[in-house]
């Protein structure tokens, strides 16, 4: 039997990653595909989350339509440094023409920074599941209440998507 202080003490510490359920993450994610992915992380059956295929493609738009903004700016500023620091190093090369030099930096910085994104994408997903299922579970709510709320922090948004392509349109428009 455990007494008192045993008890407030088990009450206030934080819950750990091991207690994240699958129904959690399916309210997270949705589907079965990155719930999936991401049990195995949490259980250390892989220690990374693998190649994203769609960020790879998407880009910056994956993160922001999966509500990944911090690790969306981290993107658009990966995608705007990358190509810089290509031509940087690149630069520096003199067996290789000028024209062709920019010309290779670029498509390498290209190709280099969305394998990255690709990469980056499972842990940034796993990352924010874990932040907003502990910070869910912190409130005690009913389980009705607590995959309602798991579901308003993660999912997609349709908004965040439309946000970013207007506004790199806008940005490219400008340049």
């Amino acid at each position: 039997m455990m007494n008192l202080s045993e008890q407030i003490t088990d009450d206030t510490d934080p819950p750990s990653t091991n207690a994240i359920s699958e129904s959690e993450l399916i309210a997270f994610a949705g589907g079965q595909h990155y719930p999936r992915v991401l049990m195995n992380m949490l259980e250390g059956k892989r220690q990374h989350g693998g190649f994203n295929i769609w960020a790879a493609i998407l880009g910056v738009q994956w993160y922001f339509f999966r509500k990944l903004y911090l690790f969306g700016l981290f993107a658009i500023a990966l995608e705007m440094m990358a190509p810089l620091l290509a031509v940087w190093i690149f630069g520096s090369i003199r067996s290789i023409h000028p024209n062709d030099r920019w010309a290779l930096a670029l498509i390498l910085c290209f190709f280099a920074t969305r394998i990255a994104l690709g990469y980056m994408a499972n842990i940034a997903l796993c990352l924010k599941a874990v932040a907003v299922i502990e910070a869910v579970d912190r409130l005690n709510k009913d389980n009705a209440a607590h995959l309602r709320l798991i579901k308003a922090g993660g999912g997609v948004s349709l908004p965040s998507l439309l946000f970013i392509v207007v506004m790199l349109n806008l940005y490219k428009a400008m340049a």
